[in-house]
């Protein structure tokens, strides 16, 4: 197997997460990191055993097969743009961006240099996630009717990453960090939204960001949907599909798989394979790198999130009046 090396920049607790994930893929190094402080290289290339780049630059220039992106999000136009133009393949943490216009900049830097660009929405590679889009595909839940998700954590204030409690970064609360995820399930699932409407406020007002988010969805394809996403509620991550033969779960973060039938009171549990999600992305990069292959979540595709992210922004700020979905 061809090894491939990688070089990081975002040396946070993302950062951490990912050199981790890293050391668990055959044929995978992670060779070289960045980050604005000193101290932060430093540091970061003890605990990965890779070698602290002088500048942005120097990273850029490396002799390496892909780089990771894990900075703030208002970061990802510059930082993609500035690797594209190098000829660097790169994986960056979702959102892709911001912005509509911020993520279509990405994907044209990615398209016109002609590089990999890969979305870190893993979540849609989760065990109980795959096995709801087997069922849709094999026809078990008949036609698809509704989606349903939520995602949540308590999660702040962020003493150590002040830029997450940033609206500015954080736009809609929890939908930037978590949110998001399900959106993308939902682009798996059952195609592209077309239409949204938002509501998205404080409520304890715990930091500068929104507490709760949520939103209705209706896609191309005929189905209805919503989401719910907050940072201040306790851990939950479920993305359902309610069809007219059976409705289905991918429950505990893509864990478990329920499954009930139409003449069924309750659902049943089915066994799914384990799946770690920032590891299996990061293979299927690799793979991507190695083979040439388009990544499952590319610029596309994550430009799609960030276009529902926009849409929901607008219709939150008009009172949860029906916004349009741009496409790209």
């Amino acid at each position: 197997m061809t090894e491939v090396k990688l070089g990081i920049v975002g040396l946070g607790n993302w950062g951490d997460r990912l050199a981790g994930a890293v050391a668990r893929i055959e044929g995978a190094s992670l060779e070289m990191c960045f980050a604005r402080s000193l101290e932060s290289r430093s540091r970061f290339s003890k605990a990965h055993g890779c070698e602290p780049a002088r500048s942005m630059d120097a990273l850029v220039a490396a002799p390496l097969d892909g780089i990771l992106v894990a900075t703030p999000h208002s970061t990802h136009r510059d930082v993609v743009g500035q690797l594209a133009v190098a000829g660097r393949n790169i994986m960056v943490e979702k959102p892709l961006a911001l912005s509509v216009s911020d993520a279509r900049a990405c994907v044209r830097a990615a398209d016109e240099a002609g590089i990999i660009l890969q979305v870190a929405h893993y979540r849609r590679r989760l065990g109980a996630t795959r096995a709801l889009r087997r069922a849709i595909d094999d026809g078990r839940l008949g036609t698809v009717h509704a989606l349903d998700g939520w995602f949540s954590r308590v999660w702040g204030p962020q003493a150590d990453r002040p830029w997450r409690d940033d609206p500015d970064e954080s736009p809609l609360g929890g939908m930037t960090a978590l949110g998001v995820h399900i959106v993308d399930n939902f682009h798996y699932l059952a195609g592209p939204i077309s239409r949204v409407s938002c509501f998205s406020k404080q409520i304890e007002g715990v930091t500068g960001i929104d507490d709760i988010t949520t939103a209705m969805f209706e896609f191309e394809s005929g189905p209805v949907g919503r989401l719910g996403t907050s940072l201040r509620v306790p851990f939950h991550a479920t993305t359902a599909v309610f069809g007219s033969e059976a409705s289905a779960w991918s429950s505990d973060d893509g864990t478990r798989f329920l499954v009930q039938n139409r003449d069924d009171r309750e659902a049943h549990a089915e066994d799914v394979e384990p799946v770690d999600g920032v590891v299996a992305n990061l293979t299927a990069f690799c793979e991507s790198l190695r083979t040439g292959s388009r990544p499952e979540t590319g610029g596309r595709e994550g430009f799609a999130v960030v276009a529902v992210m926009d849409a929901m922004r607008r219709s939150a700020v008009a009172g949860g009046a029906v916004v349009e979905v741009e496409s790209f």
